[in-house]
């Protein structure tokens, strides 16, 4: 494992978390947002970063596999569970040119992620923070700061009945409004 010297680059790619040790023999449980392992299969070298506490490691991964919630890793020089909780919530950054080339409509979380979303005539609907993996579709979390401190948090499918526009390069995405009938108890 050595520091990195330099910041995150433009070529590194946010893919996962640490969000657990796992087991007695360094492994660590992870969310990746891959659903391919093969993508693994030619790296032999991860950025982790810390957004905490600003921390950037190069480890060298010898060891991923899918697990039946999440993802095992494993970093050459991390044997025991303690060493393993030293990396947990560590962000796991990738080479851009790591990533297979996406079809027609594919995306990256990390292309999502930060993105601004309006309506249709144009207002601000806010930023998107997060993306929740329901197993049917994803569903974006958009935020917006509102004038009285605090947050308005709004869920929105990323399916083409919602998405009027996508444009990843443009960091900006067109949503339809979502109409919900009142109803009165009666």
């Amino acid at each position: 494992m050595s520091d990195l010297r330099g910041g995150l680059s433009e070529d590194m790619i946010p893919v996962g978390r640490i969000v657990k040790p796992h087991g007695l023999r360094g492994e660590m449980k992870a969310k990746i947002s891959l659903e391919d392992e093969e993508v693994f299969r030619g790296i032999e070298d991860v950025l982790l970063y810390n957004e905490k506490t600003g921390s950037q490691l190069r480890v060298s991964l010898d060891g991923v596999r899918k697990a039946a919630k999440g993802w095992i890793v494993h970093f050459d020089g991390v044997d025991s569970m303690v060493q393993a909780e030293r990396f947990v919530g560590f962000h796991i950054y990738i080479e851009r040119q790591a990533l297979p080339e996406l079809g027609e409509g594919e995306y990256y979380y990390f292309q999502i992620l930060g993105c601004s979303v309006f309506d249709e005539k144009g207002r601000l609907i806010g930023m998107v923070n997060d993306i929740i993996d329901t197993g049917a579709n994803d569903v974006m979390v958009v935020v917006r700061d509102q004038k009285d401190l605090t947050v308005k948090e709004e869920l929105i499918p990323l399916i083409k009945d919602y998405i009027v526009e996508l444009n990843v390069d443009g960091k900006t995405i067109v949503a339809k409004t979502m109409e919900f009938e009142e109803v009165k108890p009666g």
